[in-house]
């Protein structure tokens, strides 16, 4: 009892450091809509999530976490929603766009991977459209414009974390304690929120609570009851210490609505919890890396780099 109570009190001050961070870090916003600037006709939201596309074949063709993709993605929306140095400059050209946010990749990927993503791989992959010299400014154009900033939490560190929480009593089934089909769940909720422009401005933890909460309500092995009963368990702990985070928050159910719109059949399940408690081809065009239709270029330049 002892060993739990300690481990559960290990895992609050984690999610309180985790918090403090996360309230220090600057907002994003959509600055595809920023009103004040005038901006390239060409960049809007798609782009964006084109980048996301062939950011993630790259993770998963070199076996990187997808959470490195998370993380890059944050330093480039930051970047972009800062107003500062060379930002704008960066949202009214599509090479520099899509420059900024490989090398946000790139960055995230030597901050947080155990292996290295090497120079001369990355311009392989690039198809040699940017050069080390473009690589490495824009890296620290990223890095001075954000303050250097670099240390943040991904929403899955916070799902982990809050499932983690959850007390070995009655109501809860034992086969809850494998979170492993919890945890892919909500990563696939994460893959979709990524590459949508409208997570962006939330924070991680509201993200993850509300991937983790999408999670949950389409998890086939528990039924309507068991569900509620492990997210009543998050939502009201017998510790006082463990209410960190308001689990039906506007925020937490934006999320949960946007991951799993009213259309879908899982949407009053989804309803019910809450209220209980791309470029896929790099070649050189004009400086440009093109768009094709077929993922294969890359993942073939990936794994021949």
């Amino acid at each position: 009892m002892t060993t739990n109570n300690s481990h559960t009190t290990d895992i609050i001050e984690r999610l309180n450091a985790m918090i403090v961070q996360e309230s220090t870090t600057p907002s994003c916003f959509n600055y595809f809509n920023n009103n004040g600037a005038t901006l390239n006709q060409d960049l809007n939201e798609s782009s964006r999530k084109s980048m996301v596309t062939w950011i993630t074949q790259v993770q998963t063709t070199l076996s990187l976490s997808p959470e490195s993709v998370w993380i890059g993605m944050s330093f480039f929306d930051r970047y972009l929603s800062s107003n500062k140095g060379q930002s704008q400059q960066v949202l009214n050209s599509k090479a520099k766009f899509q420059l900024a946010a490989i090398t946000s990749f790139y960055t995230a990927v030597k901050i947080y991977e155990p292996v290295v993503l090497g120079m001369d791989i990355l311009i392989q992959i690039c198809r040699g459209t940017y050069s080390e010299l473009d690589i490495t400014s824009m890296e620290n154009e990223i890095l001075n414009t954000l303050g250097w900033r670099v240390s943040c939490h991904s929403p899955m560190e916070f799902a982990r974390h809050l499932l983690e929480l959850l007390p070995e009593e009655d109501g809860i089934p034992s086969y809850c304690c494998d979170t492993d089909a919890l945890l892919e769940d909500c990563q696939k909720n994460m893959d979709y929120a990524i590459a949508d422009m409208y997570f962006s401005s939330f924070a991680p933890s509201v993200v993850g609570i509300g991937c983790l909460a999408n999670a949950l309500t389409k998890n086939n092995a528990l039924t309507l009851s068991e569900k509620e009963t492990i997210w009543s368990r998050l939502s009201k702990s017998k510790e006082p210490e463990c209410r960190l985070f308001d689990l039906s928050s506007k925020e937490v159910i934006a999320v949960i609505h946007r991951l799993n719109p009213p259309t879908s059949s899982q949407s009053s399940v989804s309803s019910k919890l809450t209220t209980t408690s791309s470029p896929s081809s790099p070649q050189s065009n004009n400086n440009v890396l093109s768009v094709p239709s077929s993922p294969v270029c890359v993942t073939q330049v990936a794994r021949q780099a």
